[in-house]
């Protein structure tokens, strides 16, 4: 677990970083991709360490998380679709993507739960 938070908490405070310097600060075209990519080594160690500890799970627990990424990337990919037409046909703003993160880890709750249930 230790683990796992020696990486997330510098890896989030990059993450924040790189969104308040995009909208904030006035940078040369190559700096903002710089910093726009400056997230990405963070984000796949994380990746990795989540992969890594669901290899460590039983078939069981396994078989619950795979049903919770099932909901929650369906889930999200209708949203994503639906609010896209949404857009175009001038109903709503642009999204902010940090609610798309949000909507992922509601559905995975309610997928997971929704499994738990399942197999009561």
């Amino acid at each position: 677990m230790w683990i796992f938070l020696s990486v997330l908490l510098p890896a989030s405070a990059i993450d924040i970083w790189s969104a308040w310097a995009l909208n904030h600060l006035e940078l040369s075209p190559i700096t903002r991709l710089a910093v726009a990519l400056s997230p990405l080594p963070g984000n796949l160690a994380l990746i990795a360490l989540v992969l890594r500890a669901v290899r460590k799970l039983d078939e069981f627990q396994k078989r619950l998380h795979f049903e919770a990424v099932v909901v929650a990337f369906l889930a999200t990919g209708v949203i994503v679709f639906i609010y896209g037409f949404l857009q175009k046909a001038g109903a709503v703003s642009p999204l902010n993507t940090w609610f798309i993160w949000l909507f992922m880890a509601i559905t995975y709750a309610a997928g997971y739960g929704i499994a738990v249930r399942h197999y009561q």
